[in-house]
């Protein structure tokens, strides 16, 4: 029997199976050692970041349920209508009798938001502000300590989180060096580091490469590393290991975006871009 009372979701194998048939239908999709990834437990998932494709070839190629940290805009979408709705030039600002269409529109918008933003949530997506200042610099400080321990408790209770080190896409197709957070989540939280690389993915979602053609049948390459492990991380302080850490993980996945070009790759690569 259903229960009326509990929110009914959309199971995450139909989006990831008209997603998967949506991205073959369009590119060449290569993804190697799916052995990689565990089949039980919490892990972090670490990858390049070249295009908006990137993470939704690992959302729908692994068979694990990837848990991804999304931008808080990306929860909220009424919030940017709501701020219309409320601006002093509204028509609902300026004409009181107004005020009812607009608390219904206003409720009607946040229950479509609310079954949006758990939705997304239920296939893996956890919300997070980027840029975060909050009022003052300690508040800032808390925010991230709090959204740091958030993160190890998911991957405590044995989720993988894919983490892009960079922290944001490619705009000229060369690797980014790496930040830290990934490899001080797994320290903290004593789950292997999943090294990955894509390669042929950059700029292939933009509109140019649909009306070129170039899009379609364009081979991207997934490639996922050997796990590091927890007790093959370097013994040194957090800071010193986060820093040693990071360093190796910047060389395996410089090495996995690139072993597809040494299989004599990287000419049909310049060609397609």
């Amino acid at each position: 029997m259903i229960d009326l009372l509990k929110p009914q979701y959309i199971p995450r194998d139909v989006p990831v199976f008209l997603i998967r048939s949506f991205l073959n239908s369009i590119y060449k999709i290569e993804v190697t050692g799916l052995k990689n990834i565990p089949p039980v437990g919490g892990a972090v998932l670490v990858c390049n970041h070249t295009d908006n494709l990137d993470p939704l070839i690992q959302g729908v190629f692994i068979p694990r349920k990837i848990v991804f940290l999304g931008k808080y805009e990306l929860f909220h979408p009424e919030e940017p209508i709501l701020k219309i709705l409320n601006d002093q030039n509204s028509p609902f600002q300026q004409f009181p009798f107004l005020n009812p269409i607009k608390d219904g529109l206003e409720n009607f918008l946040k229950s479509i938001s609310n079954i949006y933003s758990s939705q997304l949530k239920e296939w893996g997506s956890m919300p997070i502000i980027r840029g975060y200042h909050g009022n003052d610099s300690k508040e800032a400080v808390r925010y991230y300590e709090e959204l740091e321990n958030y993160i190890c408790d998911i991957l405590k209770s044995g989720e993988i989180v894919s983490i892009f080190p960079e922290g944001t896409r490619t705009t000229t197709g060369i690797m980014g060096p790496f930040k830290a957070l990934a490899a001080k989540l797994a320290i903290r939280a004593s789950v292997p580091i999943i090294p990955s690389g894509i390669s042929g993915a950059w700029k292939m979602s933009e509109p140019k490469a649909f009306l070129s053609g170039a899009a379609f049948k364009t081979k991207i390459t997934y490639n996922i590393g050997n796990p590091i492990p927890p007790d093959q991380f370097p013994k040194e302080n957090e800071k010193k290991s986060a820093k040693l850490l990071t360093e190796e993980l910047e060389k395996r996945v410089y090495f996995l975006t690139t072993h597809w070009e040494r299989r004599g790759q990287s000419r049909r690569f310049a060609t397609v871009l």
